[in-house]
């Protein structure tokens, strides 16, 4: 087992179909590659049965923490208080919806010990529609322009050092937040290794919403401005 311990955050809006077995599977790789570690679920205000569901969890396993979000907050804002709460050496969020296999997550987490930063990139990104893969594509070649970098995907599983995020100044909860916690970082020269993962496509995202987009531009803008 790794001597580091992780904080394992799960966002989760209305997932009542796929919370528990998300949590199974993490469950599942954490006790193998783990002797200390916590799962963190927000419920992001959810209209269904999720929060119901993540305190049955709760009472089950005494590793989890719920949080219950009063209204909607998204990814970025759920990923920063995560990190705050997280008393563990390394930190990383893992959907709700199940989109990512055990084999996929053990792969990465595996792998924590002397990089401070590990990044996931799908190799099957046929498995969710061409837009999407059109925009994310875009989006990280983008970024790679303007800040100089070569990185495979910004938005996925992102494993960080916590000391690192508890530094790091954040200041967006849109869809953004990993390319600014990224973006600084690099910058200051830590390491980082990539990996590849497999995704399951489960279901579509609210990335593309107009108040995300807006989010997504101001702070990319504001990163390039500032450095």
């Amino acid at each position: 087992m790794a001597k580091k311990s992780i904080t394992v955050m799960v966002p989760a809006y209305n997932e009542e179909e796929h919370l528990e077995g998300t949590i199974e599977t993490i469950f599942g790789v954490l006790k193998e590659l783990f002797e200390d570690y916590e799962i963190l679920i927000f419920d992001d205000c959810s209209s269904d049965k999720t929060g119901v569901i993540a305190e049955e969890l709760a009472k089950k396993y005494k590793y989890i923490t719920v949080v219950h979000n009063k209204r909607n907050q998204g990814l970025g804002y759920n990923h920063r208080i995560g990190a705050q709460m997280s008393t563990k050496d390394y930190y990383c969020w893992i959907p709700g919806d199940n989109d990512f296999s055990g084999e996929s997550i053990k792969n990465l987490l595996s792998n924590i010990g002397d990089e401070d930063i590990l990044l996931s990139y799908p190799t099957n990104k046929n498995v969710r529609p061409l837009y999407r893969r059109v925009i994310s594509a875009s989006f990280t070649k983008s970024l790679n322009f303007l800040f100089g970098l070569n990185l495979n995907w910004y938005t996925g599983v992102i494993v960080y050092r916590t000391s690192l995020l508890k530094e790091v100044r954040r200041e967006t909860n849109s869809f953004a937040y990993n390319a600014e916690i990224l973006i600084q970082l690099l910058k200051k020269g830590c390491s980082y290794r990539e990996f590849p993962v497999q995704i399951k496509g489960v279901r579509g995202s609210n990335m593309f919403k107009i108040k995300n987009i807006v989010g997504v531009l101001t702070t990319v803008a504001r990163l390039y401005f500032r450095n």
